[in-house]
């Protein structure tokens, strides 16, 4: 799996023995810059399944492109009515396998009709290893989770709910999942300071390794049954976007 560093907004791409998935696609700038170029130098020339966590453009602005280009076999998305084409709701109970390799939705009725809360939410089970993404979920919709999955929402790999925000990231729901990684995807030197303090504060306190877009690039890990170890493989960028280099830290064994 691979956090694609889109700047402020997601895209996660994971891919099995067979299959190509892309959890959104950044805003319209971002998909032809660096998710398109990345996935097609990866030898990808179609997905297999597209998902649209919900209808704000640093999530899916990069759609019409990667509907052209890549032309994805199946289409998920959080907010249906948002789009003229065809696209299937991601809700609870949906799941399925790729090369032995476990796909599933999470997502339960909404609490709010704000976009945010109508986000996809995706865990990917591969090994004993787990991905968690939950879109921009904020933080009701992640007490909703916890009440009804319990520590069934466990996963090793969290992507940080809306890039980081204080407005997700409940302390509860971090304890539940119980990552030792997770992930901001963010804007390098963004007006919001995600990821926000406070989350940073919440992780440290549950001893939770952050990994950040903003300082390292896109990331890069595999999930299995062996350790997990991150690569950073950010490639060319003029002067003002190279990152300041920072040392992926090891991981404290709690896999």
């Amino acid at each position: 799996m691979t956090v694609w560093d889109v700047g402020q907004g997601l895209s996660v791409g994971v891919q099995t023995a067979k299959h190509d998935l892309l959890f959104d696609t950044g805003t319209a700038y971002a998909a032809q810059m660096q998710v398109l170029p990345n996935l097609q130098a990866a030898g990808v020339r179609r997905l297999d399944a597209l998902v649209l966590s919900h209808h704000d453009s640093d999530h899916d602005g990069g759609a019409e492109l990667i509907l052209q280009q890549l032309r994805p076999h199946q289409i998920w998305a959080g907010q249906t009515q948002a789009y003229p084409f065809p696209t299937v709701a991601c809700r609870a109970g949906k799941a399925w396998v790729w090369d032995g390799v476990w796909f599933e939705w999470l997502n339960l009725p909404p609490l709010s009709t704000r976009n945010n809360d109508q986000s996809c939410v995706l865990r990917v089970i591969a090994g004993d290893k787990a991905l968690l993404v939950p879109g921009d979920l904020g933080k009701q919709g992640e007490r909703q989770l916890v009440a009804y999955y319990a520590d069934k929402l466990y996963s090793q790999v969290l992507i940080l709910g809306h890039h980081g925000s204080h407005t997700s990231n409940d302390g509860r729901f971090i304890h539940a999942v119980s990552p030792t990684w997770a992930v901001a995807s963010s804007g390098f030197a963004n007006s919001y300071g995600h990821p926000h303090a406070q989350v940073r504060t919440v992780l440290n306190a549950n001893a939770v390794i952050l990994l950040r877009t903003d300082a390292m690039g896109a990331l890069q890990t595999t999930l299995s049954s062996e350790p997990i170890a991150w690569h950073s493989h950010s490639g060319y960028r003029p002067y003002w976007q190279r990152k300041p280099w920072m040392t992926l830290p090891e991981s404290t064994g709690h896999e």
